[in-house]
């Protein structure tokens, strides 16, 4: 597992926040965040898409919390479905998964509970995020890439 740590700044976001398992919140808010972001005209080529996880695997899966988001330059009206906020920026331990978004939890589970424990650093108190690069309408499942970005607390 080939693992970086990067420092990155506080990113300004538009997110639709979705409760419940991941297996129907995850697409049920995606869905929202696309047809929001479309009525609100705000895909450019420079927009990068943004999954936010906030809990521990100890969280009933009835109560898992989950943002879409995408990353935007100017203030929103959050009045609507989307709301403004920051992903908190720092250091982080990035990982980049080549496959299907279906193996991501196998995915996470390496990077806590192999990467981590050797790594002699500590989870930071933020939801770990995950950074979508492929645009999978074109690709096969083995193909999509997403980055990994689990929050490190600073040593």
């Amino acid at each position: 597992m080939e693992v970086v740590i990067e420092k990155l700044p506080d990113i300004r976001v538009a997110a639709v926040r979705g409760i419940g398992p991941y297996t129907s919140s995850v697409p049920q808010t995606w869905s929202q965040l696309s047809l929001w972001i479309a009525k609100n005209n705000l895909l450019s080529q420079n927009s990068i898409f943004f999954g936010l996880r906030h809990d521990s695997t100890t969280t009933s899966k009835n109560q898992l919390r989950y943002d879409a988001a995408v990353s935007i330059s100017e203030e929103i009206d959050s009045s609507g479905i989307a709301r403004e906020i920051y992903i908190s920026g720092g250091e982080f331990a990035m990982y980049t998964h080549q496959g299907s978004y279906s193996t991501l939890d196998d995915a996470w589970h390496k990077l806590y509970w192999e990467w981590l424990p050797s790594s002699g650093r500590t989870p930071a108190d933020h939801p770990n995020i995950e950074i979508y690069l492929t645009d999978t309408t074109f690709s096969a499942d083995t193909e999509i890439l997403t980055r990994l970005l689990l929050p490190l607390q600073p040593i």
